[in-house]
């Protein structure tokens, strides 16, 4: 018989269950402000109900699904995707079990639905329908222009994989239970103060080329560099996400683009698709050229970061459309690469090097540092022995080329960033879903 993870007394456990009685306190202010609103207890039953439907299999498939605490009078009828949400709603609930989840799984599916549950009076939660939701709200995580579509402002809980919950208000991540760990939110490694440095100079050459090539003046030329920045870190997001959704793992490694990285590429790499130089590898340059100038094009004079930003997510220009459409399919491209065995290896402007690259530093990495904040100012020292032969590579690449930056995704669909900084290998747990 399954022990449920939460509510143990154990001192082994104790400070989970804290945190996890914590969470259930939060969820329930969350909701407050109704008469029929879930209590603490129903909440926790919920949580080990959930925990108890991750262990299940559909058809021999783990039980992956979405589930909204929200009461049926919370959505109008008549709104659906892509803007709205689409409220099936049963004409008689059903009693929330472990099998009901399981069952109903494949007819919510995870990316495109929820099912969405509210407690009876005395009864415990009832399933009282299916929320169509579409696949906008992955923007929010995969990289994509458009706007996530309607808010949903209640509670949802992801059921992830065997023994796995994430816990999100409206799309934010607020925990996540894995195993017999209790995690706060993590952290959205793009949005690292790394990243942004450490391509702070390719940027603004980028400008600097562009502005020689009738750039618009709509927007300073700090403005387009940071512009450029967030279209690029949208681009790198996009294509790992696609790895990453796809249930396969997959490495990737920037490489500086000048004479010390074409020597790093070719002393520790050893590509076995190797590309011509002939200017197909820089395709990712060419749309991200074409896209800020549009982006410049389409903004009013004077424009923010902020607004140019907006025009790109929100703008229903043809021309930016069909942009986006090859960026996507460029991101796909270089996915299908990544899950080929080995590293897909780019340079600093994600100009396309090889795939299928093997790592060949002989040098042993016992201990690596896990960050727990974007700037890596609080670390805990991490034995590599339980990782991955694609994260040890990398390890290993990052302790011997200070400028190389890695991105490794599990087959379990964990993400890491991995950098030397300050002659320290550090790895950031990336954000998921």
């Amino acid at each position: 018989m399954m022990n449920p993870p939460f509510g143990a007394e154990t001192d082994r456990f104790s400070e989970a269950d804290a945190r996890m009685r914590g969470l259930v306190v939060e969820l329930e202010g969350l909701l407050a402000g109704r008469a029929d609103s879930p209590t603490k207890a129903q909440l926790m039953d919920l949580c080990d109900l959930l925990y108890a439907s991750s262990l299940l299999k559909e058809e021999g498939r783990a039980v992956r699904a979405r589930l909204v605490v929200a009461p049926p009078d919370a959505f109008a009828v008549e709104d659906g995707p892509p803007e709205g949400v689409h409220a099936i709603r049963f004409a008689v609930p059903h009693p929330l079990t472990s099998n009901e989840v399981k069952r109903l799984s494949p007819a919510a599916s995870f990316y495109h639905s929820v099912i969405a549950v509210w407690p009876d009076k005395g009864r415990g939660f009832r399933v009282w329908g299916i929320l169509n939701t579409g696949p906008r709200w992955m923007n929010l995580v995969a990289g994509g222009r458009k706007v996530a579509g309607a808010d949903l402002a209640y509670p949802i809980i992801h059921v992830r994989d065997p023994g796995w919950l994430l816990f999100y208000q409206d799309y934010r991540l607020l925990a996540e239970w894995r195993g017999r760990e209790f995690h706060g939110p993590r952290m959205d490694v793009f949005q690292s103060k790394l990243l942004s440095e450490r391509f702070a100079d390719l940027r603004r050459q980028l400008v600097e080329e562009l502005r020689d090539d009738c750039l618009p003046e709509t927007l300073s030329l700090e403005a387009y560099a940071d512009l450029a920045h967030l279209i690029a870190l949208q681009f790198v997001r996009r294509s790992i996400n696609l790895v990453r959704t796809s249930g396969h793992g997959g490495s990737l490694v920037l490489i500086p683009d000048d004479e010390e990285g074409r020597v790093a590429a070719e002393k520790w790499i050893d590509c076995k698709y190797l590309l011509k130089e002939d200017g197909a590898g820089q395709r990712f340059r060419q749309l991200w050229q074409a896209i800020i100038r549009r982006v410049g094009q389409l903004s009013p004079a004077g424009a923010s970061v902020e607004q140019a930003w907006q025009v790109f997510r929100l703008s229903r220009d043809e021309e930016l459309d069909q942009l986006e459409e090859s960026f996507f399919e460029l991101a796909r491209l270089l996915s299908d690469f990544m899950m080929v065995d080995g590293a897909l290896v780019l340079d600093h402007r994600l100009g396309l090097v090889g795939f299928g690259g093997e790592i060949r530093v002989d040098r042993t990495v016992l201990y690596v540092e896990q960050a727990h904040d974007l700037e890596g100012g609080s670390v805990s020292r991490w034995d590599v022995q339980g990782d991955g032969t694609r994260h040890r590579a990398v390890y290993r690449l990052c302790s011997v080329e200070p400028s190389v930056i890695g991105f490794v995704v599990s087959q379990d669909s964990q993400v890491r960033m991995i950098a030397n900084v300050y002659d320290s290998v550090m790895f950031w747990p990336h954000t998921v879903i």
